[in-house]
């Protein structure tokens, strides 16, 4: 399992070198307005990809070892064709990104929605390293063909889109070859599944995740309408950075679901989880005092005068990015046991925290009060997940907080790895 964790770990580390590589140009090359705009549009192409997900998305994980594969597959195209379709034209019409970006908002969103359901079809296989040749692939991809458009005279905003699609359209021929064979070999012993069956399943599960997204990009939406389009740039910047701060504790939660859902034996899930709430905090503190350490004359320097505020908004993310790395474990547990509702509730407290905390607002305009919002909302996610694992597994809260005698247990299995 830790083998499992550090490659997706590593992989992550190589797609997120490639995605700062490509913010810092943008950055400096361009602008934090540019940034902004490219943020908002991602970000409706990202809200497009978690409604595409409750046919196609986390809980498919779940039903894979299950049921037919084929004719899941068949449903999340029909229903990745109608999300991408659909959401790109509203979130256009509401005015949510720049309407020139519309072609490339529509097209990213087509080819990220049919594209993902392979990722979650390797995972359900338990497929973990072609999961991350993927991942790897379409990262780097749209770093070298965006970095090529850099010989052009002016670097336009539409390139980045451009290579977007090169990069989603690659991962998608890619993931379906590798699953070719993968669900041939599935569907010889399997039953079928219709698409009420998929969509109960996946419903709880991906409101829960569109309500997360919500909940910390609201703030790029309040900031845009009482900061400033430039802020929303800076302010993305600074959550990529954070993110990217959490990537160990997002691989051990991709782990998470694969294993709890091939997992027969309670006991043995129960005990894996914890294990992997101690390693994520764990190393997840490690990372996050490294970020907190790091001068923020080092950032400005990587992305240019107009980020001057970017080390304090993520001053104000880090206990939030802590929180997340428990709360992502025991999401992705209650994902692979099938019980998508706890997930779907965590999500609306969670959103329901920014939206009342927003309210300040009207009262403040402080460059601070982006990141402390995504601080509140992902604190009281994690509180309701902690105390309901806890009480269901009839635990103690210092049963799932690492102490010295894990680091050490740790220490001895990456020693063992090295050798």
């Amino acid at each position: 399992m830790l083998k499992h964790i550090t490659g997706t770990f590593f992989t992550r580390i190589v797609v997120s070198l490639a995605n700062f590589a490509i913010i810092i140009i943008t950055a400096r090359l361009m602008g934090a307005e540019a940034r902004g705009n490219i943020s908002l549009a991602m970000l409706a192409i990202a809200i497009a990809g978690l409604i595409n997900e409750i046919i196609g998305g986390p809980a498919v994980v779940f039903l894979i070892p299950r049921y037919n594969n084929r004719i899941i597959i068949k449903y999340a195209y029909l229903w990745g064709l109608l999300t991408s379709l659909s959401c790109s034209s509203i979130t256009a019409f509401l005015g949510l990104y720049e309407m020139s970006l519309f072609p490339f908002v529509c097209v990213g969103s087509l080819l990220l929605c049919t594209g993902s359901i392979h990722l979650f079809v390797l995972l359900g296989h338990q497929q973990i390293k072609v999961f991350n040749q993927i991942a790897v692939l379409q990262s780097l991809l749209l770093f070298i063909v965006f970095v090529s458009f850099m010989g052009c005279q002016k670097l336009h905003i539409e390139f980045y889109f451009y290579a977007l699609i090169v990069a989603y359209a690659t991962a998608f021929l890619h993931g379906r070859i590798k699953i070719n064979k993968l669900i041939s070999f599935a569907d010889k012993s399997s039953t079928n599944i219709g698409f009420s069956k998929l969509f109960q399943n996946g419903i709880y599960t991906q409101l829960a995740s569109i309500f997360h997204l919500l909940s910390s990009r609201t703030s790029f939406y309040f900031s845009e309408y009482f900061l400033s389009l430039a802020f929303v740039g800076v302010l993305s910047t600074a959550v990529s950075v954070t993110e990217a701060a959490m990537l160990f504790s997002s691989s051990v939660a991709l782990i998470t679901v694969g294993k709890v859902a091939n997992e027969t034996n309670q006991a043995k899930a129960t005990a894996s989880v914890i294990n992997l709430i101690k390693l994520s905090v764990m190393i997840s503190v490690c990372l996050l005092c490294m970020l907190c350490l790091l001068p923020g004359s080092v950032l400005m320097l990587i992305f240019g005068k107009e980020f001057f505020q970017l080390k304090v908004i993520i001053l104000t993310m880090i206990p939030g990015a802590l929180a997340s790395s428990i709360s992502q474990v025991i999401s992705h547990y209650y994902t692979g046991v099938g019980r998508f509702k706890v997930n779907t509730t965590a999500g609306i407290i969670s959103l329901g925290c920014s939206l009342a905390a927003a309210t300040i607002y009207l009262f403040s305009k402080s460059v601070l009060l982006p990141g402390l919002i995504i601080s509140l909302s992902a604190i009281a996610a994690m509180i309701y997940f902690v105390g309901l694992f806890l009480k269901e597994q009839q635990l103690k809260i210092t049963d799932i907080i690492p102490g010295p005698t894990d680091m050490i247990a740790l220490l001895h299995k990456f020693n063992s790895k090295a050798k």
